[in-house]
């Protein structure tokens, strides 16, 4: 049995209240679903790579449990993206250090 929405009264109220039709109402919920989920997708997959145990069951129960339009795993990734920067220009200086002593 297929789901019938334009009939749905409470879905044309509430797209009556903000001015837009059902069936705009309908892409911009679809829109911001695949918003969050292409987010915390990244975030997820982000935690298991880099074996964060914490912060996956964090974002998995936020998955769920939380309305946030997936603001949770972007400042994730935000945060891991500057660590692995940091990283990278440890690594860097390392090899310079080395590299003047093999010189010397």
């Amino acid at each position: 049995m297929a789901l019938d929405l334009s009939s749905s009264a409470a879905l044309e109220s509430l797209a009556g209240q903000l001015g837009l039709s059902l069936e705009t109402l309908i892409v911009v919920f679809i829109a911001v679903l695949l918003w969050k989920l292409i987010w915390y997708g990244l975030a997820l997959f982000r935690t298991i790579e880099k074996k964060h145990k914490a912060w996956f069951v964090v974002l998995f129960a936020a998955v769920f449990l939380l309305n946030d339009l997936g603001i949770l795993a972007i400042l994730y990734l935000i945060i891991t993206r500057k660590k692995k920067k940091k990283a990278k220009k440890e690594k860097k200086e390392e090899k310079l250090e080395k590299t003047s002593k093999k010189k010397k």
